[in-house]
């Protein structure tokens, strides 16, 4: 019966962290879309990019550093992007954290599964 509401409670766990990090991240990248305006890099679109930016490496901590680290710079020179705040670069370094999340929600549910599964067998 402890198994049983253990593995519950860890099923639950990653339906939060999953639901969490992906409305999380689709809010901060809607407050950007919003700041963003065509009559240049505004202070307000600063700001917006440097939230954005911070957001998303507390919710796709740990793998969105390493992912981000090796991807983005290739990424933004192959998208001809600016600066680091410009909007291209920006867009780039919340696709890659995205992915850095889509990736750690895929590896916690294979481990929640196997967790799961070995509690059933022993």
């Amino acid at each position: 019966m402890e198994n049983i509401a253990r593995a519950r409670l860890v099923s639950r766990l990653w339906l939060g962290y999953a639901a969490v990090t992906i409305f999380g991240s689709l809010l901060v990248l809607a407050i950007y879309v919003n700041a963003y305006d065509n009559t240049g890099m505004t202070e307000r679109l600063r700001a917006a990019g440097v939230f954005l930016h911070t957001v998303m490496q507390v919710l796709s901590f740990p793998l969105g550093l390493a992912l981000g680290a090796a991807a983005n710079p290739s990424l933004a020179q192959y998208f001809r992007c600016g600066a680091p705040d410009d909007p291209c670069a920006v867009f780039i370094d919340w696709w890659t954290h995205f992915a850095a999340i889509l990736i750690q929600i895929a590896f916690f549910n294979i481990l929640t599964r196997r967790w799961r599964a070995a509690k059933r067998l022993g």
